[in-house]
């Protein structure tokens, strides 16, 4: 029985050539023996080139992500010291409320 030529679709393998028994998917048979050299497969070139992007993108984003971090700590800095500014406002009118009540009133 002769072996047809098959192409993978396995995630690791995608598009790799093998021989395979024409009952191996029905489990009745277990050969197995790749057509190409792992070398030759230009799948993989394409799918270690697609990685490299992908390595390129995410690094990308890593140093997008840290600088939205110190926008982040700036911002939340900011709305601190408009908290305590406005804290301060209005504890200066109800003090000098106070003061005005206190002269008005001679108490």
């Amino acid at each position: 029985m002769r072996a047809p030529i098959c192409i993978s679709n396995r995630p690791w393998s995608r598009g790799r050539r093998f021989y395979g028994c024409s009952q191996l998917e029905e489990n009745m048979c277990n050969f197995f023996h790749w057509y190409d050299k792992e070398e030759d497969n230009g799948v993989v070139e394409d799918l270690k080139d697609d990685l490299e992007m992908l390595q390129i993108k995410i690094r990308k984003f890593e140093i997008e992500n840290k600088e939205l971090k110190e926008l982040v700590k700036s911002l939340k800095a900011k709305s601190v010291k408009r908290r305590n500014k406005a804290v301060f406002y209005k504890l200066a009118f109800f003090t000098s409320w106070i003061v005005y009540v206190l002269v008005k009133f001679g108490l």
